[in-house]
Parts: structure tokens; sequence; C-alpha cells
């Protein structure tokens, strides 16, 4: 209530004529502020009529006496006697005058009543919101006039609420106000607010909240009110799911809504650059230094998910942003923890400290066998807990006889890939991106590791895949539809693999591969995705040449002519576009 009194003690003030600013950014509360806590103080401090009212709307200073009279009718005995009377002049005008004379009748009846009401304002305080939403500022001048004027020569007081820093007409704003207030919630009382508002924030996740909003500094009630219940909403889904570590996951997806309705609606970021900011934070991280470049928009989006540590999903941004409700797994969407074995748990500082004394000790051992001794593991899950484990290190964790920071990191460069398995098919690397690591060394280890091990997987892959594209289209089509509709593949099979597979196969299997290949290189830019393949193709189309002469007729040569002719088409149009790009960037 210590607002409250700030702002009685400035409209007691003799010294001054007792109009008050109250100012306060856009969704500070203002409004909520004078309808749960001000109003009615005032009511019992002054002993005095209250008039709140928005001036929104307000196009001059007839419209704002209007609208002062308007409130005050309601309350005022007169209003009653005003209407009868008016019905019986309504009467005889229409009688004596024809109803063309009523209109004259009424409004200079109305206008000279409405005066008179107006002259016997007394006693009361106007409460006048919105200033800086009324459009033209000769009005806002009129309005603070009419205000000063009406407080030295009336028992009234005036409460001006507005955002000071939208009203352009300054000058006039210093003049009339003696005194200001500068409105503010503190981060406590928001919370309490949307408390009140949502029943589905307890204390753990109103504890939460207040460590999310203290974080990047929001006191936006607007705003944080469209995160609450957009998080209300996911929060009840997310409560049916088995197998999560509830309260983790919970205290996750909050901080990811508030923090992403803070960048959206209060910071005004786009959408897709909040989304861009997120997926390019781990490659900007590591190339940063060398190339010593700064982006504004980045490094303020980097701030705001500084402790998200950057698992955030672009369904969760969309929801957020535009209401697209499109999720089909919460669990793997929004990364929610799972119910975990302790090498799991030692993963996390979350679940760390959920442990007992003994469980933490034994799972620092855990830690240690896992990376020296462990072998068939993930390259992933591998560098996952050695970051751990320096991180651990870094924040005084634990003292460790076994690793330091320094021996470790070195058994990060010298560990033997043939250690990890080799994913068998192509992995997701926005995961590895978007999930982050604590310590950037341990970080750009990895992503040099994964290169290695991914040329090793893609070469196992490319061996496996060509055997089996050999025997059969039908045995590998739905790979090449998944993987390949707009990844170049070609050059990595060997040009004596794909005769022997159209020579083996069927008509049908034939027919059909040439159908995939005339969609698949159909669209505009064909170069950006199959520009490694041109060299594969001109070999393919000169082999295709033979074939056909070998074959000389029949239902595949007829197919394979058409293969021939994709194939050459798709070349000569990449070399021609990459070719005039050269020109223009040389030009440029």
């Amino acid at each position: 209530m210590k607002q409250v009194e700030q702002i009685i003690e400035l409209l007691n003030d003799p010294s001054f004529p007792q109009v008050v600013l109250l100012d306060g950014a856009w969704g500070s509360g203002k409004t909520h502020f004078i309808n749960h806590q001000l109003i009615s103080k005032f009511k019992s401090t002054f002993k005095q009529k209250i008039y709140f009212f928005s001036l929104y709307g307000i196009s001059s200073v007839d419209d704002f006496r209007d609208k002062i009279i308007s409130l005050s009718l309601t309350e005022n005995e007169e209003a009653s006697v005003y209407a009868k009377y008016l019905s019986k002049v309504v009467d005889g005008a229409a009688t004596n005058m024809g109803e063309r004379g009523v209109g004259a009748v009424v409004n200079g009846l109305a206008g000279a009543y409405k005066y008179k009401l107006y002259g016997e304002l007394d006693d009361c305080v106007l409460i006048l919101d919105d200033l800086e939403r009324v459009a033209d500022d000769n009005v806002i001048k009129n309005i603070l006039g009419e205000c000063l004027s009406l407080v030295e020569s009336k028992n009234i007081k005036v409460l001006v609420v507005a955002n000071e820093s939208k009203i352009k007409c300054k000058d006039d704003v210093e003049k009339v106000f003696a005194d200001k207030y500068k409105f503010s919630f503190t981060h406590e009382e928001v919370v309490s607010i949307l408390q009140q508002a949502y029943d589905g924030l307890d204390q753990q996740l109103a504890n939460e909240l207040l460590l999310n909003i203290t974080s990047i500094d929001s006191k936006n009630i607007r705003v944080l009110k469209r995160a609450v219940a957009k998080f209300v909403r996911i929060k009840n889904e997310i409560e049916k799911i088995e197998n999560i570590v509830l309260d983790q996951a919970l205290s996750k997806v909050l901080s990811d809504i508030v923090r992403i309705c803070y960048a959206k609606f209060e910071r005004g970021f786009e959408k897709e650059k909040i989304i861009e900011a997120i997926e390019t934070r781990v490659v900007r991280d590591i190339t940063k230094d060398k190339e010593g470049l700064k982006n504004k928009d980045f490094e303020e989006l980097d701030s705001i998910f500084n402790d998200s540590l950057y698992s955030v999903s672009n369904n969760l941004v969309s929801y957020c942003c535009d209401g697209l409700f499109e999720f089909n797994d919460f669990k793997k969407e929004l990364s929610l923890p799972i119910k975990q074995s302790l090498l799991d748990a030692m993963k996390s500082p979350w679940a760390q400290n959920k442990l007992t004394e003994k469980e933490f000790h034994e799972g620092i051992k855990l830690l240690e066998n896992f990376i020296s001794k462990d072998e068939r593991v993930s390259l992933h899950e591998w560098f996952v807990v050695c970051d751990t484990y320096v991180y651990m290190l870094d924040n005084k964790i634990i003292h460790s006889s076994v690793y330091s920071k320094k021996s470790l990191m070195k058994v990060c460069e010298n560990v033997d890939i043939s250690r990890f398995l080799v994913p068998p098919k192509r992995e997701d690397s926005d995961h590895d991106f978007r999930t982050g690591f604590y310590d950037q060394g341990v970080s750009e280890i990895y992503f040099s590791k994964k290169r290695t091990v991914s040329a090793l997987g893609e070469k196992n892959r490319n061996s496996d895949f060509s055997q089996r594209f050999s025997q059969s289209w039908d045995g590998v089509k739905n790979e090449v539809y998944q993987d390949f509709m707009h990844s170049s593949i070609y050059q990595n099979i060997d040009v004596e693999i794909v005769k022997y597979a159209l020579s083996f196969w069927s008509n049908e299997e034939v027919f059909h591969f040439v159908r995939f290949n005339k969609h698949r290189y159909r669209f505009a830019n064909i170069q950006d995705f199959f520009e490694p393949e041109i060299d594969a193709l001109k070999a393919i189309c000169a082999m295709l040449d033979t074939l056909i002469a070998e074959l000389r007729v029949g239902l595949k040569v007829a197919s394979l002519t058409d293969l021939r002719d994709c194939l050459t088409g798709a070349y000569i149009r990449m070399e021609t576009s990459l070719g005039r790009n050269n020109v223009e960037e040389s030009a440029n």
C-alpha cells in the first residue's frame, strides 16, 4: 500500500494544484492497481465521489465534459426529474412544431442542462486513464487545461494515468502537473496478481515464475498474463504424460514460454528472428571468436534465453507467437526430462540435487567409469558426460583426483572414435545445436569428432545402400523418398552399380525409378540441393547411352531413354545456373 499512500500524499499537498500524473509503461498494471487498490482507498480517505474513465476515443474537450456529465448523471437524483421534464417538452414540441422542430428544442435544452450539471460538478476525484491514447495533441492540451481549471476553482482532485513516454506535447505536461508518480509493481506483486488470476499456478510454479521474470526483468502484466494462459494449457497436457520428472518439466516449459512471450510481445522480436537465434546459438558461440562478428538482435535474444540451454522447440515458439497448437509428441518436442537412471540423473544439475549424498558419490564414480571405460556408446552421450564433469569441476561441486579440467579436455581431444557407435542412419543435427553444452571447449571438440564419426557412418551407409540398391528399387524406394528427395546421393553410388541395377530390375521398377527422378529434378533451384551430383549424372548418362545401345528395343529401353533425358536436362540446368551465379558474383 506504500504506492497508494504516496499518491494520496501528493493529491493532498496544498502547495500546488491537485493534478497528479500516474506514469507507467504499457502493461505495467496501472489499471489493475487503480481498480483493486487505489479507488477504495480514495473513497475512505477523501470521502468524495470517484469518477474513473478512459480518455480513449475522446476527440474534443466537449467529449471530455460529456463523459464526466454522463458518469455524474448515474448518481445524480436530478437525472430522473430531467428525464420526465424532457419527455413533456418533446410531446409539446411535437404537437406544436412538428417533428423537425423537436431536435432543435431537445438539443438546446440538453445543452443547457448539461452546462448546468457540469457547472455544479464539485467535491469529487477524477481519475483519467489512457491520456496517451488521445490522438490529437491539441485535445490533450485542452483536456489538461480543463483539469487545471477544475482543481483551481472547485474541490476537485485529478489523477491522470498515462504512459508519459508516448506523449508528444511534453512541455504542456510539465506545466500542468506539479507532481508525477512513476508507477511500477514489484516482481513479487506481479506474481501475486497472476496467481490470483490463474488457478494453475501453485506456489512452486509461482516461485519459478518469480525467478524467470526477475531474471529478464519483466513486469508487463499483459504480456505475462498471455504467457501464463498459454502455459496453463500446456501444463494440463504435460500432467497426463507418464514417466517424466513433472516438477522439472513444468519449470522448464514455464521458463521457455515466459521468455518467448517476453521476446515477442515486450521486446518486439519477430518469430522468425527468435527461431533463428535459438537454432544458431551454438554455431555462433563456436565461430564468433574467429569471425569477430556481432549481431545486436542475437545478443539480446541470447541474453533472454540464456538459462534455457536452447532446447526450445519451434512448435513452442509458434504456439506462443501465433497461437498454433500443433504438438504431436510433447515429451520429445519440449525435451521433457524423463525419469532416469543414476547416470542420467548425474547429467542434470536439477536431478543431481535430488540425490542423497551416497547416490551422488556413486554417480561421480559412474561418470568416471563411463568416460574411461565404456565402449559402443553414443558420441553425443559420452561428450555430455564429459561436459557435465567439467561443469562440476568449474563450479566446485566436486574436487576430483581422477580428472582435472585440463586432463579431461585432453582425453576428449584424443579419444578413439572406434569407441563410439556409428549411427545407422543420418542423425538430426538440430538436436545437438539446440541442446548445447556448458563448456564451449567441449562443444568444439564434440562437433569436430562428430564430423569424423558422421563421415565414417556415411561411408558405411553408402556401401550398405549401394548393395541394396543393386538388388531392388522396391527395397530402397521408401528410404530414398524419405532421405534423398532433396539430398544428393548419386555421387555416392558407383556408376557400374547403377548399370547393374537398371539391367537387373524389372521393367516396372525401372519405370517407377524414372518417374521418381522426373519429379525429383522438376523444381527451379535444383543446384542448391544436387550440385554434388553433377559429375555423377554425366557418368550415368554416358553409361545409359551404352546400355540403351546394348538393349536396343523394349519397354526398359523407353524408360532408360526417359531417364537419360531427365538426368541430362538436370545437370545442364545446374551447370547453366551455377555459371550464371558465378558471373553475377564476379560482377559484384
